[in-house]
């Protein structure tokens, strides 16, 4: 192959990958934050348990401000937020509620991994085998969270990691519309 044919070859195959890889870019792009006018309706039929093995019905959570968090052992971003979560959950008490829904691992998995937090008071983790509640909310990336106002529709969907400032921002919007 001569030079030229080789620099042309080398071209081709560099515009190709790059094409490649802006359409998976493009594809699987997680936004960051996804607004929508969703209600909880069916999501809210789920029935999960808690680590004591009591059913946990999320319809007991209808006409609160509910933060629905998915998460998952492996999931890098987890730990941090589940204790950010217990921490504004101090802060706001009862004012919101808050269920860390772990994503089809055995109870064993989820719980040392839960112990292992130094903060975890006021969430509720529940299990979910089959991965319902993820999939029910159409979740792509990990973690998800979901906020429900009082009226049962989701307000906001955070795909991937959030700043605890911006939960708060919208726990706010939750409580004082």
């Amino acid at each position: 192959m001569s030079r030229k044919n080789q620099f042309v070859y080398l071209v081709s195959v560099t515009v190709l990958l790059g094409v490649a890889i802006a359409m998976m870019l493009t594809l699987f792009r997680v936004p960051s934050v996804a607004h929508t006018a969703s209600t909880f309706n069916t999501e809210y039929t789920l029935v999960l348990s808690d680590y004591n093995g009591n059913a946990v019905h999320l319809y007991d959570y209808r006409r609160q401000v509910l933060i629905a968090y998915a998460w998952a052992s492996w999931c890098p971003y987890c730990g941090t937020e589940i204790e950010g979560l217990a921490q504004l959950k101090a802060t706001y008490g009862d004012n919101v509620q808050i269920v860390a829904i772990n994503r089809g691992e055995p109870l064993s998995v989820a719980r040392a991994y839960t112990n292992a937090l130094t903060n975890t008071t006021g969430v509720v983790f529940l299990l979910d085998p089959t991965d319902s509640f993820f999939k029910d909310i159409g979740g792509y990336a990990m973690p998800e969270m979901v906020f429900i106002d009082s009226s049962g529709a989701i307000i906001f969907h955070q795909r991937g990691p959030i700043q605890m400032s911006d939960v708060q921002a919208e726990i706010e919007k939750l409580l004082h519309p």
